[in-house]
């Protein structure tokens, strides 16, 4: 990605853009079994999981509102169901075609594996937007809890980066913010983009592609205010 100081909106052929849209929904599926553990990683989250009948699989369908207070809505949300035997079976003969889990992996695997470890953002992912940071603190206490309490489920999260926010220079409520956190404190390293704090969660409990490379969540939180216009969202610049 190559960042600009200004950028260019963009739309069909001879129209003007407009605000029409919202992203709607995002499908993910998990190993079959596994349901209880896909579901409670959302509900760490903050997010309302219903669940309902699925008339193409024995195991059912859930709906997570990611905005758990207005769960009617048609947009921002997730879908979530069992991965089919069809792609379990296709993934099956992809892992011992590359080695995965074994002790000879093929290199070009182990290379991507590395890579996504040291740079998850570079990942095919998902971000998920708290307007209050102390909603996004809660997410990441909560699952580093459960983590702990629960071997199974802490099994499943390969890693958790950390990302502080770096405002403006002279902009020192968000130093002193960062510096009374008990999940930013610890780290000193910094988010892409300026006023904006990142957690990158690498999980295989859920995916939206293959299943045997797990997926990547992004939780984000922004500053607000005089002076903290700009951000990675609308300046993607560091």
């Amino acid at each position: 990605m190559v960042a600009t100081d200004t950028a260019t909106e963009r739309g069909p052929a001879g129209t003007v853009p407009t605000p029409s849209t919202s992203l709607g929904h995002l499908a993910l599926h998990f190993r079959p079994g596994e349901r209880d553990l896909a579901t409670r990683f959302f509900e760490l989250l903050g997010a309302r999981v219903q669940e309902f009948p699925n008339q193409f699989s024995d195991e059912p369908l859930y709906v997570i509102a990611m905005d758990r207070d207005t769960p009617a809505r048609a947009d921002n949300i997730v879908y979530l169901f069992a991965l089919k035997p069809a792609q379990l079976e296709l993934e099956t003969v992809i892992a011992q075609q590359l080695g995965l889990g074994t002790d000879a992996p093929h290199p070009a695997l182990t290379a991507f594996l590395d890579q996504r470890a040291r740079w998850p953002e570079s990942y095919l992912h998902f971000g998920l937007h708290y307007s209050r940071l102390e909603d996004l603190e809660a997410a990441v206490t909560g699952l580093r809890g459960e983590m702990a309490a629960d071997p199974d489920f802490g099994s499943r999260i390969q890693g958790l980066q950390i990302l502080k926010a770096r405002g403006e220079d002279g902009d020192q409520d968000i130093d002193e913010r960062m510096a009374a956190s008990e999940v930013f404190s610890g780290t000193e390293e910094y988010a892409y983009g300026r006023h904006g704090v990142q957690v990158h969660i690498r999980t295989d409990l859920f995916s939206t592609g293959l299943s045997l490379f797990g997926s990547v969540v992004e939780l984000d939180f922004v500053f607000t205010g005089p002076g903290r216009e700009r951000n990675a969202f609308n300046s993607p610049v560091s």
